[in-house]
């Protein structure tokens, strides 16, 4: 077995700990896919107002980046577009 796999008991496993870390990942978890399910009820409500889902996904998206970085996207992409003839 290699070194950094080897088992060397020092001290007895602290079961409580273990368990206590084990049983709070489970609740994140738990409230990560019920968050899931939440964001997927307010997509489809707003797909069924007729907004186009993509999209404000893709703001939600924008929304999150730095100003700078998304301006200087957006000044790239248009001059690839005009150079594209798509302007």
């Amino acid at each position: 077995m290699p070194p950094h796999l080897s088992v060397v008991e020092t001290e007895p496993v602290p079961g409580d700990e273990i368990r206590a870390f084990i049983e709070r990942a489970e609740a994140l978890e738990a409230q990560r896919k019920d968050l899931g399910e939440e964001l997927k009820e307010v997509f489809a409500e707003a797909k069924g107002r007729g907004y186009d889902v993509k999209i404000l996904k893709k703001i939600i998206s924008m929304r999150k980046r730095d100003k700078d970085d998304l301006d200087e996207e957006e000044a790239i992409l248009e001059l690839y577009k005009q150079a594209l003839g798509m302007a």
